[in-house]
């Protein structure tokens, strides 16, 4: 097997969103009897041990490989927030939401459609319509869009959240940071396990997976998952549910290939299929914003078929010289989302607009990339990496409005089965293709025994070409967007337990164009981040606390926002031109006995618009009446924090239990807070409590205890529509290994 291959066996347990080097400190500090004294007022027993190796309760050191080659997480100048196989598994992550519930200054909100997750990662947001601010990177293949990020997790080994700009990695679109996903390599013996779970709403899953040999030198991976759900949130005209899961199928497939003592290669391939509800907003006004009382009355039951899937090659060779890696990929997204289009039951009427319709829109995306990359030998006092990259994406987007001609009768995607197309708005048919390369290398040198200097560049080139089937000539528009973008980062062995560094790096997002309209801006800016951050990486107590830490300040350039249209009832990308954010991060993890780990985890972010102009489509106020606000959907702050406790009870048997919280500081919703109004601080709280042996577990949990209510999207429609989050769900979950 390749020698960069990071396997389970070699990434232990933690106690927390992070992990440290199995190494503590020769001597305590003040500061680590104070940690210690703090600790012990909560009623624990911990010694303050000058040997690591005396205490059996030291985090161990895990290794990372979200800068492409393996590394110590501890050992580098990155705020990366780290969760294995173990914290997956007991955290129950399935969504990129769930780990973002547990990630400082990063908050994930659910949107209309099940594909367009709204991401936020230091105060860096996500327009409706266009790419996150993040790469999504699974298994060293970076997805090509938003659509893929919302996958389902499953038999995952590790999830490496990486904040700040990370082009010089990653290129385009990795703006504010990346997600860097591992899926488990297959075993070599046979394995197995098989997951069912049964919640409130008739929410049933099950998952299953095998492993093992096929040979001495190849070896497979194979699982499936399956999801039913009624639902939980009601709509109050239909008297039904609208979050339903009509069925969630998934499954995924990795066979491991030793072709030689120097070679390895991989063929994994993914496909997933779901129906879902979509779209369940309710009318509110400003002042209404916090009243959950106001339930979604559409007439229309929303829809969202999703049907994703995706083939992966990857070559890793060893040579004399250093490392040779080739990664193929080819991703394939159909989409279809049907939903009502003026969000109530109301008949045609001046309050409805006189426009009572539904929606369709046919979304069709595919690409291809490839990648290499040439790596030194690890640990080296000189380490380098060098390599290309090359992408094709094609999209496809269509968009009608049906007049509902029975606007106070149920209507469903099956009543567009022969329907009247006088009553069919023909909106955009939008053909999008992009081409892109990239051309990357990075740098690290032991400039001494304590001091290390990083750098990383990479030049991104993306040429978009675009046209509307209505109109091909008069619609037609093409644009390259390039950047070069460099990373720079010395970091200090200050003593045997602290790490300081500081960093600069710059990420871009490629520019774009909006669907053809004579009353659409066409085309909106490129949008580049400059960043600037302090980070300290410490641990303390013997090593059984590690405590983790950054400053940063970004500047943006052209940061895009998305508005609604008033004269084409659409989504439209925009600019800001300036906007500056600070903020500060901290994250704990804390073994405090053997049976007992701590996290805590906390975000600021201070969000100001420095620079605007022009006149809202919508609203018609003046845009430079916004400077000194903060771009939508950016929480002031967030926080995060678990406790783990497991005990020995007789026998084979153990009791493991788990409370988690995450708390979500206010935000606004549109660039005009005065329009949106501005949410509360919101406290979501999850638990559980099993029992476990080598061979089975069985679990109980509580999502949302406390059924929090709180709005995950808001739109301007008349006056408002909101999107709410999921209600509190208790269940039982099961595992049996084999």
């Amino acid at each position: 097997m390749n020698k960069h291959e990071v396997t389970a066996e070699e990434i232990p347990v933690a106690a927390g969103g992070n992990t440290v080097r199995n190494q503590g400190m020769q001597k305590t500090s003040m500061l680590g009897t104070l940690l210690s004294a703090a600790i012990a007022a909560t009623g624990l027993t911990i010694p303050v041990v000058g040997n690591a190796q005396a205490s059996e309760t030291v985090l161990e050191e895990v290794m990372v490989t979200s800068r492409k080659r393996p590394e110590n997480l501890q050992d580098i100048s990155d705020s990366v927030t780290v969760f294995n196989a173990q914290q997956i598994q007991d955290a129950r992550i399935t969504t990129i939401k769930d780990f973002s519930a547990l990630t400082p200054n990063l908050t994930v909100a659910s949107n209309f459609r099940s594909g367009l997750n709204f991401v936020t990662i230091r105060g860096l947001i996500t327009p409706q319509v266009g790419e996150a601010p993040l790469a999504f990177v699974v298994d060293g293949v970076t997805v090509p869009s938003i659509e893929f990020i919302n996958q389902g997790l499953q038999q995952i080994e590790r999830i490496e959240v990486l904040r700040g700009p990370q082009g010089a990695l990653y290129g385009k679109n990795a703006i504010g940071g990346a997600v860097n996903i591992v899926t488990r390599q297959p075993s070599d013996v046979f394995e197995g396990s098989v997951q069912t779970s049964y919640g409130q709403g008739g929410d049933e899953r099950i998952s299953a997976a095998i492993s093992g040999p096929l040979s001495d030198r190849v070896r497979y991976r194979l699982s499936g998952n399956y999801r039913s759900f009624d639902g939980l949130i009601e709509n109050d005209f239909l008297n039904e549910e609208v979050d339903y899961v009509d069925g969630e199928y998934g499954v995924q497939g990795l066979i491991s290939i030793d072709v030689s003592d120097r070679t390895n290669l991989e063929l994994q391939g993914r496909y997933s299929d779901v129906t879902q509800g979509s779209n369940y907003m309710a009318f509110i006004t400003k002042d209404q914003l916090e009243d959950f009382s106001i339930k979604n009355d559409g007439n229309a039951l929303g829809r969202d078929e999703s049907t994703l899937w995706n083939l992966t090659t990857k070559l890793e060779h060893e040579t004399e010289y250093g490392d040779l890696t080739v990664i193929a990929g080819y991703n394939d997204a159909d989409v279809l989302f049907f939903s009502d289009g003026d969000f109530t039951h109301l008949p045609e009427s001046e309050e409805n607009f006189y426009f009572p319709i539904t929606q369709n829109n046919p979304i069709r995306e595919d690409s291809t990339n490839l990648e290499v990359r040439f790596a030194s030998d690890a640990h080296d006092t000189l380490e380098w990496l060098v390599g290309g990259f090359y992408e094709r994406r094609d999209r496809r987007v269509e968009f009608d409005q049906i007049w509902d001609m029975t606007p106070e009768e149920r209507v469903t995607y099956a009543d567009l089965n022969g329907i009247d197309p006088s009553l069919v708005f023909v909106g955009e048919r939008t053909v999008q293709d992009s081409e892109s390369f990239a051309l990357f290398g990075n740098l690290g040198y032991a400039l001494s025994d304590t001091l290390t200097l990083t750098s990383a560049l990479r030049y991104d080139e993306e040429r978009r070409e675009a046209y509307d089937k209505r109109a091909p000539q008069e619609s037609a528009a093409d644009d390259t967007y390039s950047e070069l973008q460099p990373k720079l980062s010395l970091a200090w062995d200050a003593y045997d337990n602290v790490l300081l560094s500081a960093t600069y790096s710059r990420g871009f997002r490629s520019g774009g164009f909006n669907e053809y309209a004579p009353t659409v801006q066409r085309d909106y800016a490129e949008e580049i981040s400059d960043t600037f951050e302090l980070g300290a990486k410490t641990s303390w107590l013997g090593g059984r606390l590690l405590l983790n830490s950054a400053l940063f300040y970004i500047e943006q350039e052209n940061a895009q926002f998305t508005r609604l249209n008033p004269s084409t009832f659409t989504l439209e990308n925009l600019n800001v031109p300036e906007v500056q954010i600070r903020g500060f991060e901290a994250e704990m993890t804390a073994r405090a006995s053997d049976n007992l780990s701590l996290s805590l985890g906390v975000g600021v972010i201070d969000n100001e618009i420095t620079k605007n102009a022009g006149f809202d489509a919508y609203t018609g106020l003046d845009l430079a009446g916004t400077v000194g606000d903060s771009m939508p959907y950016v929480s002031d702050y967030n926080l995060n924090g678990s406790i783990d406790y497991t005990r020995p009870l007789s026998g084979l048997f153990t009791m493991t239990s788990r409370l988690a919280f995450n708390t979500l500081g206010p935000r606004s919703f549109d660039l005009f807070e005065e329009v949106s109004g501005r949410s509360d601080t919101h406290t979501f709280v999850n638990g559980s409590i099993g029992l476990e042996t080598e061979d089975w577990g069985v679990s109980f949990y509580g999502n949302n205890l406390f059924d929090e209510a709180s709005p995950e999207t808001v739109f301007l429609f008349n006056p408002l529509i909101r999107l709410r989050n999921q209600p509190r769900q208790f269940g039982i979950q099961g595992t049996v290994n084999f």
